[in-house]
């Protein structure tokens, strides 16, 4: 099992550039099992929700404003496939 003060020492060391496969390699060497190891290299899943929104809201208006002057499309349709993926992500973290 691994101890807090372990933790914060292997996550100082891969902040200060250590590589992720000789730490992993030295806890094994050191006895730890496979799911302690685990625990400590769980990679950071981004939201990018605030995203796809600011920008689905920016292309519907450019893509309003393209619609009137040039006769196009493609900006509004941006806009609802950015909508479209804020609905699928908003959806998927409430499931989790």
């Amino acid at each position: 099992m691994l101890t807090e003060e372990k933790i914060k020492e292997i996550r100082k060391l891969l902040r200060k550039g250590e590589p992720h496969g000789e730490l992993m390699e030295k806890l094994k060497k050191e006895g730890y099992s496979e799911d302690d190891i685990a625990k400590i290299f769980i990679a950071h899943k981004y939201d990018m929700r605030s995203w796809y929104l600011t920008f689905g809201f920016v292309f519907l208006f450019v893509g309003g404003y393209a619609l009137l002057k040039y006769k196009s499309f493609l900006l509004l349709v941006f806009s609802a496939l950015l909508f479209v993926q804020y609905s699928r992500e908003t959806k998927r973290l409430k499931q989790k």
